[in-house]
């Protein structure tokens, strides 16, 4: 019986492949490119995705060479009519000429300035991180010379000077950006790499709309054997450059010992009597460690807020690991997952074998990253979601251990008991759309999914104990936090919901005074400087702004925004105080991974041939880079 036709026969590059047989609604084929390797591949009958993928990765240059030789598409096609329409190959080549000219950057039709150049090729190495040895480098130098009609590029020295000037022009729109901004948090962590330390540190804050912006203010070089008084210093020191030590909220760090202890003896949430100002030199205290260095240091440091993704993966690597490993199931557990990590070595050393992985799986391949549990917990629950028989074929092709029934049986259930732990780590994990205010209903959500999986599980009713326990007590702070509940409250989305009945009153309350003391502070700003007016300064008889009247107003808002219902953001615009008081608290962000990338930025400038650049230098180019997005330094 003559087969039914499928796309596979009008394609232009099946002469490539050589057909073999037809599987329900697919079909295989062998890879006449890929011989004298037998390479089977699968595909639906109704598209050649699969295969033209295969071209894509394995054997490109050929695919590029067809298309190039291929004549025009008015000609006829040796593989006859299509009545499935041109490939996408086609399609990537056959784009339309006035496409192309539009994203052409109109400067090619004229002679570019020799000053234009050097603002070019400088925002080149700096927006995409490239080592400065690159100016010296005869190939690109030739580049630049033949495309700009004989411009010569920038020298070493030349982009250094650049580098200062734009760089100084960068902070002072940042300084003045800041200058306009009530209240904001900061983020700082310690980088080590090459022999080498670096404190990083970046700062946020919140804009009228409710859209969160971003800057990155250090990554400047410490000992490699740092304290906590380097990290105090450090602190002060950067605050103070940008005129901010007023109006930080908190500052976001990780749980190292050093930050811990750093903020547990100097933060200014500690309740100390001063009786008298005095003054003393900040270098002295920190050499010399004399007695009285807590009373000066507590001016500096703000309040600290630990990052809440880090110590939620730290409960789920170390505590619900721990849990699992003494438990019934540990030794189910420690087969199970030496099974995946062999199988993750696999894929991720031999080319064949992550072929072999995409062949059977039909699916681009996860690996997880060290010390990040949520990583780990995708690869597992990506290779559990393959049926019995792919994976029996995918160990089988790899030659690692098959998995048992029961080591199927005991990830799939440890994939959906802890499904909760990741999402919330996700949730966790954001920038511009995360705010202090999502880290108890977000803990408290987790805690509830987690009680009713423990309900159901055959496997881990005892791990999930142990897991809430570790809950509790990790985030006593956040729980027993006034900011964090005040942050959460004036959330639409989540208001008092989340509060148990006889607490809510109380938490009603203290944001009827936070309203109240926003508000007044604004009218203090707004007629500081200024001259009263007579009728101002008195408060009897109708109309007078008394201090009981702002009250009920305030007590008034704070009642109706309690009593609505909708879960849009922009819903704080209709109860202006309120709005105000989440500003203040849901500046802070319970994540400290903007410094993070920060650091991540700079792995790609640390290289060998990057080091011409000095550590200053390294500095202002991670800087400009971060801060491109609210600052015009970068032409």
């Amino acid at each position: 019986m003559e087969r039914s036709r499928s796309a596979f026969d009008h394609w232009m590059h099946k002469h490539h492949f050589t057909f073999r047989d037809t599987r329900g609604r697919n079909i295989t084929v062998q890879c006449n490119l890929c011989l004298p390797k037998i390479n089977i591949l699968s595909t639906a009958r109704d598209s050649t995705s699969n295969l033209k993928k295969h071209l894509e990765r394995k054997h490109s240059v050929v695919c590029r060479r067809k298309i190039r030789d291929t004549p025009s598409s008015d000609a006829p096609s040796s593989d006859g009519p299509s009545s499935y329409g041109p490939s996408i190959l086609e399609k990537e080549t056959a784009e339309p000429s006035e496409a192309k000219e539009a994203k052409i950057d109109p400067t090619i039709y004229y002679q570019t300035s020799q000053s234009r150049l050097n603002t070019l090729v400088f925002n080149f190495i700096v927006e995409d991180v490239q080592p400065i040895s690159i100016l010296e480098q005869a190939g690109f130098r030739r580049l630049i010379e033949i495309l700009s009609r004989g411009k010569k590029v920038m020298s070493q020295n030349a982009f250094i000077t650049k580098l200062e000037v734009v760089f100084n022009k960068m902070k002072g729109e940042l300084k003045v950006k800041l200058d306009k901004v009530k209240t904001l948090c900061t983020t700082a962590d310690v980088w080590s790499v090459q022999d080498r330390s670096y404190f990083g540190m970046t700062c946020h804050w919140l804009e009228d709309n409710l859209e969160r912006k971003s800057a990155a203010l250090a990554c400047t070089r410490i000992p490699i054997s740092y304290t906590c008084e380097t990290i105090i210093a450090k602190i002060q020191e950067i605050h103070s450059s940008y005129n901010i030590e007023s109006k930080v909220q908190a500052t976001v760090t990780d749980n190292g010992n050093n930050f811990i202890k750093a903020f547990k003896e100097f933060s200014s949430e500690d309740d100390q009597d001063v009786e008298q100002s005095h003054f003393e030199d900040l270098g002295s205290i920190l050499c010399d460690g004399e007695m009285g260095g807590d009373f000066f240091l507590s001016y500096f440091l703000p309040p600290h807020q630990r990052c809440a993704s880090q110590t939620l993966n730290l409960i789920a690597s170390k505590d619900l690991a721990d849990a699992v490993s003494k438990g019934q199931t540990g030794k189910l557990h420690s087969s199970a997952t030496e099974k995946c990590a062999a199988i993750w070595h696999k894929v991720q050393t031999s080319t064949v074998a992550a072929d072999a992985m995409e062949s059977i799986a039909k699916m681009k391949f996860t690996f997880p990253c060290l010390n990040q549990w949520s990583s780990e917990y995708y690869a597992i629950n990506k290779l559990i979601s393959l049926t019995d028989s792919q994976l029996n074929e995918l160990t089988e092709v790899l030659g690692v251990p098959c998995f048992t029934p029961d080591e199927t049986a005991y990830l799939t259930e440890y994939t959906d008991v802890f499904k909760p732990v990741a999402f919330a780590l996700d949730l966790l994990h954001g920038e511009e759309k995360c705010f202090l205010g999502i880290v108890i209903p977000t803990l408290l959500t987790l805690k509830r999914k987690l009680e009713e999986k423990a309900a159901n599980t055959r496997l881990f009713s005892k791990v999930i104990d142990s897991t809430v326990k570790a809950i509790d007590s990790r985030f006593k702070q956040v729980f027993d936090s006034s900011d964090a509940r005040l942050a959460t409250a004036t959330m639409p989305q989540f208001r008092l919901w989340w509060l148990p009945e006889d607490e809510r009153e109380s938490l009603r309350a203290q944001l009827v005074t936070e309203v109240l003391q926003v508000d007044q502070g604004t009218e203090e700003t707004e007629t500081n400087g200024g001259s009263v007016h007579e009728d101002e300064f008195f408060s009897y008889g109708p109309g007078s702004s008394s201090n009981k009247g702002g009250k009920r107003e305030a007590s008034e808002e704070v009642w109706l925004y309690l009593q609505g219902t909708n879960k849009d953001l922009k819903c704080l615009n209709e109860f202006p105080g309120v709005k105000k008081v989440f500003i203040k608290f849901n500046t802070t962000l319970p994540s400290s991974v903007p410094v993070q990338q920060l650091f991540n930025n700079g792995g790609n400038i640390m290289t060998p041939k990057g080091h011409h650049l000095s550590d200053e230098h390294f500095e202002r180019v991670l800087l400009l880079r971060y801060n491109s997005k609210i600052t015009t330094a970068l032409e």
